[in-house]
């Protein structure tokens, strides 16, 4: 058997790396056949599998499931979907953007339930397709950012229109009903960053990351701290990672819940219901990261309850 694939029968335990997943329905398993593609063998997508495992446990279901890990160097994707088609899958399971994408590509009939992917585009033209986008309703965001920053009001932030153009124009609504002003700046090159940052140096009181890959990346972000901490102006956002080099606060995702979610549309889809009557949905559940050594350098209190709270303090 390949290494990048295991085959089992969801009545006992299955370890894909080191990932755990268990899942036991009410069908006999010749009858019933779903189909893992995961990016990656390591956290979060173990979380999510994790999760999954749980909600398919619960159901007392009973499938045959074949793991696909496409992170391995050397397999064959044309032969792996080759060989998923001969299988005939009652539905699909991606965890990830990329294997997201080649399954919506490759098969057009079978169902697909999708998460870790950052936008509702990627699946919403497709009929076979629900899942769990990774983002935070806009007005959550903006709750959270006036309970870390209650001084706050002109918010900060860089995007790309062909990306988060609806997005924008939402948010400066929800901001306007909110009592906050939303100062958004049309960024089309990571060139254009810099002037940007200059303009909102003088029109912003912080600074709001969003799921944007071209504003926001591993290339751009020693730039926007930098900029955040020789202005004081905090950054909120976009994970823990962010939060650890440097951004004030960043909303979080509960992984294992999203698996648990993730499992439960699985079920609803295996039981009868229309895909298109399953709409993709967003994380129910929220975690937030404090740096507290930004907060104490930019003069920022953080109340003692959010301290309490928070899933993840940096502060050395």
């Amino acid at each position: 058997m390949p290494r990048w694939k295991i085959s089992i029968i969801f009545t006992t335990v299955l370890i894909v790396g080191s990932a755990l997943c268990t899942i036991i329905p009410k069908v006999f398993a010749d009858e019933l056949k779903i189909v893992l593609l995961v990016s990656h063998s390591e956290s979060p997508y173990l979380d999510v599998l994790a999760g999954f495992q749980k909600y398919m446990t619960e159901q007392k279901m009973q499938a045959k499931c074949d793991v696909y890990m496409l992170e391995n160097e050397g397999i064959n994707k044309s032969q792996i979907f080759q060989e998923i088609k001969k299988t005939k899958p009652r539905l699909i399971f991606t965890i990830g953007t990329t294997p997201t994408i080649e399954a919506l590509g490759e098969f057009v009939d079978v169902p697909i339930v999708a998460t870790l992917v950052l936008s509702e585009n990627t699946i919403k033209r497709a009929r076979n397709a629900t899942g769990v986008i990774l983002d935070f309703p806009v007005n959550t965001q903006f709750y959270w950012l006036k309970s870390f920053l209650p001084e706050a009001r002109r918010i900060g932030v860089m995007y790309n229109p062909l990306e988060n153009q609806e997005k924008i124009a939402s948010a400066e609504v929800i901001a306007k009903k909110m009592g906050l002003e939303l100062n958004a700046i049309e960024i089309h090159t990571p060139k254009d960053i810099p002037d940007a940052l200059k303009v909102l140096a003088n029109n912003a009181d912080v600074l709001w990351g969003i799921n944007d890959p071209l504003v926001f990346n591993s290339l751009t972000a020693e730039h926007i701290l930098l900029f955040s901490f020789r202005n004081r102006i905090p950054f909120c956002g976009l994970s823990s990672a962010w939060v650890k080099a440097g951004a004030l606060y960043a909303l979080e995702y509960d992984y294992h819940d999203i698996g648990v979610q993730c499992g439960e549309k699985a079920v609803k889809i295996i039981r009868g219901a229309r895909v298109d009557s399953v709409p993709p949905s967003l994380p129910r559940k929220l975690l937030y990261a404090l740096n507290l050594r930004t907060a104490k350098y930019m003069k920022i209190e953080i109340q003692e309850k959010h301290i309490r709270n928070a899933y993840k303090i940096f502060e050395d």
